[in-house]
């Protein structure tokens, strides 16, 4: 029941990665439809353990207390700063040191691999689309001719003769299968009570099995449609198919590995009285745990709303003319429309040199960030969805700020260069992570505005003199844009200002 009781407040007190877990088990059910059927299994070896936790030693741990702290710091930091794949990944981790640091180590060695079971259900096992993806293609390249199909790869697409062409999606990566493959080896491991060497054979036979029965998938079901025309039931649920194959597979793995490693039968060890376990001393670190638990993310939540109560939107302080330049103009291309998520401020400007080269300028502003309305978010694009194409990126230092460059056509095949760069509170980063979690370290008390600032302007008559362009602007007038809180009516807060 204690152990219960730490998990459950876990969840509670790191509510927005729990419920970011679930959006994700919901929402992508490709990746993360196991996510239920892992946390009952994670529930059902937590309650399987009872009777070694019961015969366990209460022995709090400063050790696991500090380790907490330092979690729980860190978990609210990504959280603030809408990083959430980071903060979902603590949310376990949290749940361990807890019961580490209130119950002891004896405690957290039985509760590891339950809780450890967990990350079966997060959705960093995304980073291995690609790679799984681009593997299949090359086994595809590879294995196809030996069985009548001569395959012509055009990145994730394979060409087949007669007019055949098949595309290798993120579907066909088979991640999904090889994430539950090795939740069931896993498993299959913990149930023999194995030792770590066959654990770590089982997940390797897994792993292996996995990603070569994908390529049999994806192969079987190439040949199905070159043969005929497309036309076979199996093209329209590949999918179906898929996990067909995989339950036969797994039927086979589990059978195999029971029969030369029987499955451990519980212990039913004798409750027997423990030093402590009736005793109040442990009381204090089990309220010390939970203190920790709560503390920090109790201050993300009531410091930035004690401190920004009345804070309304963002003002942007644009210099006037000077050093050969006149501005600010007002900025009428309509190829350039940013697409950014949730209410922002939005602000277009153009300053116009001596020579009549003009650089524009693009600012988009949140007064306070949170998922859904964030300047690094996935959905958003400083290009949007006007003729602007971007050719190539990189990370220039020119002048006396770094940005990043990327080089723009639009409709007419006109060149730019755009520069961009983000700033929070004030300070200007140009790796977007690094922005972030600045965001976050700066929100655990007062919440930091943040923008995005970009400059653009033509490769006329040549890139280079365009970089020159934009260094000299960003020397004379860009450095002096100011941005501030501007205490506003509710009618002006919201929404998006241009």
């Amino acid at each position: 029941m204690l152990v219960g009781g730490l998990i459950a407040i876990a969840i509670l007190a790191y509510w927005p990665s729990a419920m970011a877990l679930w959006d994700f088990w919901t929402s992508q059910p490709f990746l993360g439809g196991q996510g239920p059927l892992v946390v009952t299994l994670s529930l059902w070896l937590l309650v399987r353990s009872r009777a070694a936790l019961e015969g366990t030693p209460l022995r709090p741990s400063l050790v696991g207390a500090i380790a907490l702290l330092v979690s729980s710091v860190a978990a609210v930091i990504l959280w603030r700063a809408a990083i959430e794949e980071l903060h979902m990944l603590l949310l376990p981790l949290l749940m361990f040191l807890a019961v580490l640091a209130a119950l002891g180590a004896g405690a957290a060695r039985i509760v590891a691999f339950p809780l450890g079971y967990l990350y079966f259900a997060e959705p960093t096992w995304r980073i291995l689309i690609w790679p799984l993806q681009h593997l299949t293609v090359r086994a595809a390249v590879f294995l196809g001719p030996l069985i009548g199909m001569p395959v012509v790869p055009s990145g994730t697409l394979l060409r087949l003769p007669h007019g055949v062409t098949f595309e290798v999606t993120p579907l066909c990566s088979g991640v999904n299968f090889l994430v539950v493959g090795l939740a069931v080896a896993a498993l299959v491991g913990e149930l023999q009570k194995a030792s770590l060497p066959r654990r770590g054979a089982l997940l390797a036979v897994m792993a292996v099995l996995m990603i070569v029965s994908n390529w049999v998938r994806v192969l079987a079901i190439m040949l199905a449609g070159y043969t005929s025309g497309m036309r076979l039931l199996v093209m329209r649920g590949h999918v179906l198919f898929g996990w067909v194959l995989f339950a036969i597979l797994m039927v086979g793995f589990v059978a195999l590995a029971m029969r030369r490693t029987p499955l451990a039968t519980p212990g039913n060890a004798l409750r027997r009285h423990v030093a402590g376990v009736s005793s109040p001393k442990w009381v204090p670190g089990f309220a010390a745990s939970v203190a920790l638990l709560m503390a920090t993310p109790a201050l993300a939540r009531i410091a930035p709303a004690v401190l920004d109560s009345d804070e309304g939107g963002l003002a942007l302080q644009l210099p006037a003319a000077r050093g050969g330049w006149q501005g600010p103009l007002a900025s009428s291309d309509a190829q350039w429309k940013p697409e950014f998520v949730g209410d922002h401020s939005e602000w277009h400007v153009a300053y116009r040199d001596e020579a009549g080269a003009v650089v524009e300028l693009v600012a988009i502003g949140y007064p306070a960030q949170e998922q859904g309305r964030e300047l690094v978010n996935e959905e958003n694009s400083l290009l949007g969805s006007g003729d602007l194409t971007a050719l190539g990126a990189a990370t220039v230092v020119r002048g006396p700020q770094p940005h990043f460059e990327f080089i723009a056509n639009d409709a007419s095949e006109r060149r730019f260069v755009v520069w961009s760069v983000y700033d929070i509170g004030g300070r200007r980063f140009v790796t977007p992570l690094f922005s972030q979690l600045w965001y976050g370290v700066r929100s655990l008390g007062r919440v930091p505005y943040s923008v995005q600032f970009a400059y653009r302007t033509s490769c006329e008559p040549s890139c280079e003199v365009a970089r020159a362009r934009l260094s000299r602007f960003e020397r004379i007038v860009a450095g002096d844009i100011t941005i501030s809180r501007q205490r506003t009516t509710l009618a002006a807060r919201g929404g998006r200002t241009a």
